[in-house]
């Protein structure tokens, strides 16, 4: 997928938010699930870092959107890894269904999982996992 194509599937998965104006309260009760979004259809990213701006409306929320420090390419090719689901279309992703598919694997994800962990034998949390996105209104964070 390009950067630009990234960028949309991004601005997809962040109609998840509710949008909350800059200085009102923040229900972390009603946060999420707007226009009854269900929790399976939100989805990050890894490798790229961004904003996700619930002040501004859905499809205007990505800022920030960055690759290994630098402002994302939209003309960039990136590898998108996605289950089955997404891949054929699943939760109305844009441009995943139509991507050219690098590989496919029918086992199931957490057997994936499964295997890379024991054949590493140990997972470092602080190598496995990191943060590349925020809640901001207006630039400021949420949290």
């Amino acid at each position: 997928m390009t950067g630009a194509q990234l960028k949309d599937y991004l601005e997809y998965s962040a109609k998840y938010y509710v949008q909350t104006p800059a200085g009102a309260p923040v229900d972390t009760a009603k946060l999420t699930n707007a226009e009854n979004t269900p929790d399976y259809n939100y989805d990050a990213v890894s490798g790229l870092t961004y904003d996700i701006d619930i002040a501004k409306p859905a499809g205007q929320r990505i800022t920030g959107l960055s690759f290994q420090g630098k402002p994302l390419d939209p003309a960039a090719q990136f590898v998108l890894a996605v289950n089955n689901y997404r891949a054929s279309g699943g939760g109305a992703f844009p441009h995943v269904a139509k991507a050219q598919q690098l590989w496919a694997n029918s086992d199931e994800i957490r057997n994936t999982i499964i295997q890379w962990v024991k054949a590493k034998g140990t997972v470092d949390p602080g190598a496995f996992a990191s943060v590349d996105w925020k809640l901001t209104r207006d630039g400021v964070p949420v949290f």
